[in-house]
């Protein structure tokens, strides 16, 4: 491997970078038990933006689309939250919102709970689930996460 291509791989991994990653889940797997979504954390990752977006059938079935942590010792340990009744036909709902608190309008931004950003610790995963009861359907949202590395080379991938 090239001088070159050693320096990038260790800049594309460096604390301080960021990278998305994509999660897509259909509405029929959705339980009110939390299930894995992601691979453990490889070292610290803040979580600094997630958007939801349903396709053309969109969610039925929870009362709310639940992204939990694993293991969460700091903070709260369902840190993103929205109401699938929000969550309807090609629907968009994101966090964090401009003004820095949820929103109660259909502006597009979450209603029931945005904190971001928060830490991913190193071993943890990001699980999803529905409240009050299962998803039904063959409706599916893609959640689309934007992470920041604290540590280098800290990674995580999806498991769905």
């Amino acid at each position: 491997m090239s001088f070159s291509s050693k320096l990038k791989d260790k800049v594309v991994k460096a604390a301080g970078s960021t990278f998305w990653r994509t999660f897509i889940i259909t509405s029929s797997s959705f339980t009110v038990a939390q299930q894995a979504m992601s691979s453990a954390a490889t070292g610290a990752l803040a979580v600094v933006a997630c958007v939801m977006a349903t396709d053309s059938t969109g969610l039925a079935g929870m009362t709310n689309v639940e992204v939990g942590v694993s293991g969460e010792t700091y903070g709260i340990d369902k840190p993103l939250v929205e109401a699938a009744s929000n969550l309807g036909v090609s629907a968009l709902r994101q966090a964090p919102h401009a003004a820095g608190n949820a929103d109660t309008t259909n502006d597009n931004f979450m209603t029931v709970t945005a904190a971001v950003p928060f830490v991913l610790q190193a071993g943890d995963s990001l699980q999803y689930s529905g409240s009050g009861s299962a998803g039904t359907g063959a409706g599916k949202i893609l959640i689309a996460i934007k992470f920041e590395r604290i540590d280098e080379n800290a990674d995580v991938k999806s498991v769905v």
